[in-house]
């Protein structure tokens, strides 16, 4: 293995490199820390057991969402983050339950328990919908940015 050389950050890139966002000098893309000054480059890689993780405590399941809902009423929507709904269903369900005694509950409760998990469910495919298409965004300002920054390097 060469050591390098000091005139590193001078030279062009080829094709499969980029320069340093700290130190400016020409390193493989793929890098996640720079060879010549240490710094980070990129996140380090996620195991797939802390990206599973995340995205089912993040909210957005419409599946896990769905079933907090079939055990609780509201529950899926706190999961979904919305928290107004969630106590409006839960509140809802108490009520329709209390009502049992006078026979309207017996229609009621599992009226609101059944549209809570129908609304649970719809809501986090829109949240879902809504994280991919800010995921989406972020890579892409992440994209234009690292290309501004080659750019200005080889100004």
């Amino acid at each position: 293995m060469s050591s390098p050389s000091a005139d590193d950050s001078t030279r062009e890139r080829g094709p499969d490199e980029v320069f340093c966002r700290d130190c400016g000098a020409v390193i493989d893309a793929r890098a996640e820390i720079c060879p010549e000054c240490g710094v980070r480059q990129r996140d380090p890689p996620k195991s797939s057991v802390d990206s599973a993780l995340d995205d089912l405590l993040e909210g957005g399941n419409p599946f896990v969402a769905a079933v907090l809902s079939a055990i609780f009423p509201g529950l899926g929507q706190l999961y979904n983050r919305e928290l107004e709904r969630g106590l409006v269903f839960a509140v809802g369900f108490i009520v329709a339950s209390v009502s049992v005694m006078v026979f309207i509950g017996f229609l009621l409760a599992p009226a609101v328990w059944l549209y809570s998990v129908y609304d649970a469910y719809t809501r986090a495919e829109l949240r879902a919908e809504e994280l991919r298409r800010g995921a989406e965004r972020e890579r892409e300002t992440e994209i234009s940015v690292s290309e501004e920054q080659d750019d200005e390097h080889e100004d």
